[in-house]
């Protein structure tokens, strides 16, 4: 599965795929440390200077994995070559480095765009954003603390 400080950055660590395939909705626990076949990939960051050492970032991150073969247990995690790009996750956030040269302190907040997970023709999400409903900022926004840059 995908996700976390390293990855897409919108999504806990482990919580997105294979392909469309939601570990919640099989009870399993989603920090079990699961793989795919293939990776798919990409991260778009623009950074600025705050002051001094002090640098800001917005991002917007994308992609999923997906299984080779078709596995019954981590049902629509296979790779299919006309439908893949419906399962591709997106967020987006906001974040500050703390750029000493030789070490990189990073903070980013972020919020997903894209649920693949979810059933077809509900996953994009950007019209559900509420930054005023707590329920809401509780279930979308992720904090991210680490050491060097995402990629």
């Amino acid at each position: 599965m995908w996700g976390g400080t390293n990855s897409i950055r919108a999504f806990i660590a482990r919580s997105i795929g294979p392909g469309s395939y939601n570990s919640t909705d099989a009870g399993t626990d989603v920090y079990i440390d699961q793989a795919g076949d293939i990776k798919l990939e990409t991260n778009l960051e623009y950074r600025f200077d705050i002051y001094k050492y002090l640098k800001g970032a917005l991002f917007a991150d994308a992609g999923n994995i997906w299984l080779v073969n078709e596995d019954p247990q981590r049902a629509g995690g296979k790779f299919q070559a006309g439908t893949f790009y419906k399962e591709i996750a997106v967020g987006s956030g906001v974040g500050l480095r703390f750029d000493f040269n030789y070490l990189i302190f990073r903070i980013d907040l972020a919020f997903p765009l894209y649920k693949p997970y979810l059933p077809e023709g509900s996953r994009c999400v950007i019209n559900q954003i509420d930054l005023g409903s707590s329920s809401w900022r509780k279930e979308n926004l992720v904090w991210n603390f680490a050491i060097g840059y995402p990629f």
